[in-house]
């Protein structure tokens, strides 16, 4: 995996060298226009001088007429700012060569207002005058875009052009001139550049756009509206914004451009404070960038009335302000441990950089050249693009927090189930062999009673500290996590049980014998506030089974933990009872044979032990599909309680009870009596006693012939409950039969709150009854006390004509079991009654 790794991260360094030679050379083909000015080309000769008019009132014909005051120096020499003034630039062209130069003049400053070009003889003659600037109106976009003019230069000739520069905003106006051809190398030059630049910050616009739909953050749109901002701002200062927009939007951009400033400002704060998260922690700083934003958004908002002069002096004081802010705040989250960050951190590398060389060529500290004057572009793109690796980083970042939170426990930071389902998965896609051992701390629940949360949570990761170490050295224990930086062969399922999982093939005796070398090797105890608690533990072992996803071998797992006695207890496909783990597939297979009524009612014969005749039986659910014969119905009856479907299996059942009632006293048996069994969970099923009345209607069945029995499980729950339904069913004339009597430590109690016609021994004081003095005491009080309260007596699980004789001779009023028949269809116990009269 590390080896991958490498591999994949050289190829993309190799990639990214690639890149850097194609922006490189690229860069070098576009960045040279400005050395091949007229200059440096042609024969001709250049000289300049300037003059500021404080006033600006002086016309034309004043200044034509003293241009000997004018200073001669370079047009860098001018103190450049922000003052009101008119700025005269005299530019004088001397053709040495015996042809015609043809020369184009570019002013390369797309937002003076006022641009007036006088070309002028050499006797200072007006030749022709020409408007620009972004207030002159009717220009066409190429004018608006990349101001200048052409003339052509006699051979042997002077000439001159007398510029006039009045604006109330950026005043440097950089002027080149250029032969035709240089002057299309230095367009297709900005032009690219400019395609690039606003291609690259679209891309980059819509790709975020889709991952906030797909996201939801707010970030994103943060991010958009800087580029939007960037956009905007960079297409006034370069010009290309007139190809962006319609021209009447772009001349209001640029004549308020000091609040596209602002607005790219507020979005880099906006973006600082989201992207690194400060809007969750609504500490001060978070409240400083709000607070300075509004101050932004207001500064921004007075640009509309504020002349430009004055709005652009405030604006670089609020951006030093800015920087600080946000460099605070970086700094903040660095060391917080905001590895993430390191993109962001470096984004405004470059846009310090650009930011610082702005200002210091228009103010003629850096000597002007094209591609100083794109320096500011490029690092805003150079900005942008690591904005939006910073951006990436953090979704990876989020993904891997995400992905550590889906896979760990929060309070105990431990691996979960999810990451042994994966585990487990994996071992079965490669088909090796998987044995899941759940380990707990016995009690837990009774120790987590006692126990702050943060108590509990120390208790579990001391414990599984331990456990880790124990299995270190067990090599046939899995790495649960072995696509991590760390290994773990332990996850923590909550309520004190961890899980591993074995890959070798052995017995259970085996793997019980590893299991419990492992267990001694944990504490003991765990030293709390002074009190000394005892520590145990118990594991059960899930091996593989016909049924064998995860779901089902953890199932089984807590099974085989729940029923372990000592220190280690295991389940396996040969030691499991049938049908042991409760399957959802099976409840709905069992909802659809009630609901198709492919279940059966089965009958076990009960007889009056005075005269050995037969005055009922006992209905005993059976499910005569071959597929489910097998079927333990204990477990059935639990797996229906559990899943809520014993309220309408009992329904069905007592449906049916009442069918054969009806069928018996058609075939003459009106004496026989039919008993059916009511759950803990029935008592809940509302207005039973009227269902059940209209059942017996239903079928023409008398009330007297119908007995339900209750266990002591049915008679915990809801007293006051329980005495209403009996009384019910007392008044409708069914029989209540207290079953099962001698099993609870309440049957007693019982016998005195409920009313019972009848009392039914329970068959594990009758199996052995002959044979054991102590069920022989405990039979005969039971009868004696049952007829003392006036209740018959049925002991059920009569197995032999000793156990038989012994019962009547104790005065039992009934009896069933083995030894008189077992449970039969329907069909066959009419059959059998017919042999048996």
């Amino acid at each position: 995996m590390k080896n991958n790794y490498l591999r994949y991260h050289f190829i993309a360094v190799l990639i990214l060298l690639v890149l850097f030679y194609v922006i490189a050379t690229l860069a070098g083909h576009l960045a040279t226009p400005t050395k091949y000015t007229i200059d440096k080309t042609t024969p001709i000769y250049l000289s300049h001088s300037y003059f500021i008019d404080e006033t600006k009132k002086l016309p034309i014909h004043q200044i034509i007429d003293n241009l000997d005051d004018f200073t001669v120096g370079s047009f860098a020499d001018i103190n450049w700012n922000f003052t009101p003034r008119n700025y005269w630039l005299l530019v004088e062209l001397e053709n040495r060569s015996q042809q015609n130069e043809k020369i184009v003049a570019h002013f390369d400053n797309p937002m003076v207002d006022h641009l007036t070009i006088y070309h002028l003889d050499k006797s200072n003659h007006i030749i022709t005058t020409t408007q620009l600037g972004d207030l002159t109106p009717e220009l066409t976009r190429f004018e608006y875009s990349v101001p200048h003019i052409r003339l052509t230069v006699t051979p042997q000739s002077k000439q001159k052009l007398l510029i006039k520069i009045d604006t109330t905003g950026i005043s440097k106006t950089p002027i080149n001139l250029y032969g035709e051809t240089e002057f299309q190398d230095l367009t297709r030059s900005q032009t690219a550049i400019w395609g690039i630049f606003v291609g690259v910050l679209i891309m980059a616009a819509l790709y975020n756009l889709v991952l906030f739909f797909g996201i939801k953050d707010r970030v994103y749109l943060i991010y958009i509206g800087y580029i939007i901002s960037a956009i905007i701002l960079m297409g006034c200062v370069l010009g290309f914004g007139f190809y962006l927009w319609p021209v009447s939007w772009q001349l209001f951009f640029q004549k308020y451009i000091i609040f596209s400033n602002y607005a790219i400002a507020i979005f880099t704060l906006a973006f600082c404070t989201m992207f690194l998260r400060y809007h969750k922690e609504q500490c001060w700083r978070y409240k400083l960038s709000v607070y300075f934003m509004g101050l932004m958004l207001v500064l921004g908002l007075s640009c509309f009335i504020i002349p430009e002069n004055i709005a652009a002096p405030i604006f670089f004081t609020i951006l030093a302000l800015l920087y600080v802010i946000c460099i605070i705040m970086i700094y903040n989250k660095l060391r917080s441990g905001f590895r993430w960050a390191k993109f962001y951190v470096i984004s405004w590398i470059p846009l310090i950089i650009g930011a610082a060389i702005q200002p210091l060529e228009l103010t003629g500290v850096l000597p002007y050249s094209f591609a100083i004057r794109h320096t500011f572009l490029a690092a805003i793109l150079c900005e942008v693009v690591l904005m939006a690796m910073a951006l990436a980083d953090r979704v990876r970042y989020q993904r891997e927090r995400a992905l550590y939170h889906a896979t760990h426990t929060q309070q105990t930071k431990l691996l979960n189930s999810a990451m042994l389902k994966q585990a487990y998965m994996a071992l079965e896609q490669q088909q090796r062999q998987n044995t899941l051992c759940l380990i707990k701390i016995r009690y837990f629940h009774s120790l987590d009673t006692i126990l702050t949360a943060t108590k509990s949570n120390e208790l579990i990761i001391k414990v599984a500290k331990s456990l880790e170490l124990q299995l270190v050295g067990e090599r046939q224990f899995y790495f649960l996590d072995s696509t991590l930086d760390s290994n773990s062969k332990l996850a923590d399922l909550g309520t004190g049980v961890f899980a591993c999982i074995s890959t070798k093939a052995q017995t259970a005796e085996e793997l019980s014998l590893s299991l419990t070398k492992i267990i001694k090797g944990l504490p003991k105890n765990y030293q709390i506030q002074g009190l000394n608690l005892q520590l145990e533990y118990s594991v059960g072992i899930s091996f593989p089974d016909t049924v064998n996803n995860f779901e089902a071998s953890l199932q089984r797992g807590y099974v085989a933990l729940k029923q372990a006695k000592g220190t280690v207890s295991h389940i396996s496909d040969s030691q499991q009872q049938p049908n042991q783990v409760m399957d959802i597939e099976l409840a709905a297979k069992l909802q659809e044979a009630i609901r198709a009524n492919e279940l059966a009612l089965y009958h076990q014969p009960q007889i009056n032990l005075a005269n050995n005749q037969v005055v009922g039986s006992e209905v005993l659910l059976r499910w005569p599909c071959t597929q489910y014969q097998h079927i333990n119905i204990e477990q059935l009856i639990q797996l229906a309680e559990r899943t809520g479907l014993i309220n309408e299996l009992t329904l069905w059942v007592l449906d049916k009870a009442c069918q054969d009632i009806a069928q018996l006293n058609k075939q003459g048996y009106s004496g026989q009596c039919v008993s059916a069994n009511l759950s803990a969970k029935n008592i809940g099923i509302v207005q039973l006693a009227e269902k059940i009345e209209n059942t017996l209607l239903k079928y023409n069945a008398p009330a007297k012939q119908l007995k339900l029995e209750l266990t002591e499980t049915a008679l915990i729950g809801d007293q006051q409950q329980m005495q209403t339904l009996i009384k019910q069913l007392n008044e409708i004339g069914v029989t209540v039969v207290l079953d099962d009597f001698g099993t609870g430590y309440a049957s007693l109690t019982y016998l005195l709150h409920y009313t019972f016609a009848n009392l039914k021994i329970d068959k594990s004081f009758v199996i052995d009854l002959e044979a054991n003095p102590t069920n022989k005491v405990v039979v005969k009080t039971a009868i004696d006390m049952a007829h003392n309260l006036g209740l018959s007596v049925t002991a059920e699980g009569v197995e032999d004509k000793q156990t038989h004789r012994l019962l009547k001779s104790m005065g039992a009023d009934f009896s069933q079991g083995y030894y008189y028949s077992k449970a039969l269809s329907f069909d066959s116990y009419l059959d059998w009654l017919s042999k048996n009269k």
